[in-house]
């Protein structure tokens, strides 16, 4: 019924890990790895591959986006789902989120929270809730795909229909900057159904550098680095998206202009993005011919860089082996919107009995 989908690029170690960690959970489904590593990592990848995955390599070429569109022509199964070669992803959660589409034929994603989480050693820190927004449910495509921009928040990595996910990668491989080929995969998604968040934790996200450029995925660092090109590939993308849905034949309210409505529900998606502190930071370094791209690096989102001291409030746990230890921060588990997020004990106990099977090197953890 699925195919996993695991692009990768230099971090075999990671993907090594991720690998034992899903055969080790007893996850059954097939496995696709979509490398596109040097030859030293390429060679490690592909032995990690050896009766667990089907590996398949790519050159320095192609974008992750090109490498999912050349797999998912070849995916026989209804549905897929993308993984993360540095961050672990739930086998139950995946379980539940295909067990969801499989009753719900009118969504098109299902996918739970996204937690952010650092390693000390083998001992797990979960510390932050980065993913929870509600399902979007709408009948309706238009007000579907404003409710994601009112409140965005990435389900790329959620379970698709594999004929909705091939929808959108080939979409999305007319854009020429990562975060509006990301934007086009959730746009034409939510386009075509709904989507669905369910109350469990579904994948946690480490520490591990991203490929991507910051100033070609944040869209705040791309503004205040060059506001010209930033909104000359979002028209770009905004013109395309008119096209997809005009195809498709989506209704636009009588008597409202179709570029102005999407221009509008971006417009509330950048807005939250903006900090004015910023903006007018930049404004004075231009004025006095200072270097933006070293200035403005202090303004990339903070990244975990160890534990620090408990507080009264973290919720800790020591593994059934007595071996590893859990810290749940109080952001986790007192997180707000307190009726959107509620991570409950035995969901704990099911998230750490999996990673109990997911080990990194040394060299790939953060020493504190």
């Amino acid at each position: 019924m699925l195919t996993v989908v695991l692009p990768t690029r230099n971090r075999s170690a990671h993907c090594a890990s991720l690998l034992r960690y899903l055969r080790k959970n007893g996850f059954a489904y097939p496995i696709v790895v979509l490398d596109a590593s040097d030859a030293t990592h390429a060679e490690a990848v592909r032995a990690a591959c050896a009766g667990v995955a089907e590996y398949r390599h790519f050159g320095p070429e192609f974008r992750m986006v090109d490498k999912l569109v050349a797999a998912v022509g070849t995916v026989e199964t209804p549905y897929i789902v993308l993984m993360p070669d540095d961050d672990p992803v739930m086998p139950h959660a995946v379980e539940a989120a295909l067990a969801f589409l499989q009753h719900h034929p009118d969504y098109v994603v299902a996918h739970g929270y996204f937690l952010g989480f650092g390693m000390d050693g083998v001992d797990f820190e979960i510390h932050s809730v980065i993913g929870f927004t509600s399902s979007i449910d709408s009948d309706d495509p238009l007000r579907r795909h404003a409710a994601l921009f009112e409140r965005y928040q990435s389900f790329y990595w959620g379970v698709f229909r594999t004929d909705v996910f091939a929808t959108a990668v080939t979409a999305a491989q007319a854009m020429n900057v990562v975060l509006f080929r990301e934007l086009t995969v959730m746009s034409t998604s939510i386009l075509q159904g709904k989507v669905a968040r369910l109350p469990i934790v579904y994948a946690l996200r480490g520490t591990a550098t991203s490929h991507a450029i910051p100033y070609d995925s944040h869209p705040l660092l791309w503004v205040l680095r060059n506001a010209e090109s930033f909104f000359r590939h979002y028209l770009i993308y905004r013109n395309a998206l008119v096209r997809f849905i005009e195809d498709r034949g989506i209704a636009v309210p009588p008597g409202t202009q179709l570029e102005q409505l999407l221009d509008m529900s971006h417009a509330s998606w950048l807005a939250r993005e903006a900090d004015m502190s910023k903006i007018n930071l930049t404004t004075h370094l231009l004025l006095d011919r200072m270097e933006l791209d070293e200035n403005l690096l202090p303004f990339a989102i903070p990244r975990w860089t160890g534990g620090r001291a408990l507080d009264p409030d973290d919720v800790r746990h020591l593994s059934i082996d007595g071996r590893r230890l859990y810290v749940w921060r109080r952001d986790v588990i007192q997180a707000e919107p307190a009726h959107e997020i509620a991570i409950s004990q035995s969901e704990m106990a099911s998230v750490e009995r999996q990673l109990d099977a997911y080990r990194l090197s040394k060299a790939d953890q953060i020493q504190v």
